[in-house]
């Protein structure tokens, strides 16, 4: 109706990745950090505190499973209903060139992308 600002309707789609949007939810590790502190320096527990540890780290590793499986679910139907567009592989790969010279993956994806005629820092295919 007229103004600034107004937009057509039309929803462009978030473009990601699989790892990317599990990131975003704190997911992105393929197990739970539960135990990382408190396995430390366990030294004088007794079995039933040994016992009630393992217990915790079960529910723990259990529920970050669950945790992880609906986030991967809700991400493949998200792309399926066209509102995340999941990145092609041209596009991770313009992302990783652009990081640092140094880098051994970014070199590799600047090869990749010179062997196949695109222009990493433009974005485009090289004329």
């Amino acid at each position: 109706m007229g103004g600034r600002g107004g937009s057509s309707g039309i929803v462009n789609p978030q473009t990601m990745t699989l790892n990317e949007y599990l990131g975003k939810r704190g997911l992105s590790s393929p197990m739970s950090d539960f135990m990382i502190d408190k396995m430390r320096i366990p030294h004088g527990l007794t079995q039933r505190q040994t016992k009630q540890m393992q217990k915790e780290a079960d529910k723990a590793r259990k529920e970050y499973s669950e945790k992880r499986e609906a986030a991967i679910k809700e991400y493949n139907e998200k792309v399926k209903s066209g509102s995340i567009k999941e990145k092609s592989r041209i596009d991770v790969l313009i992302e990783t060139a652009n990081g640092h010279s140094d880098n051994p993956s970014v070199q590799a994806a600047r090869r990749t992308l010179e062997k196949r005629g695109i222009d990493w820092k433009k974005r485009r295919k090289k004329r």
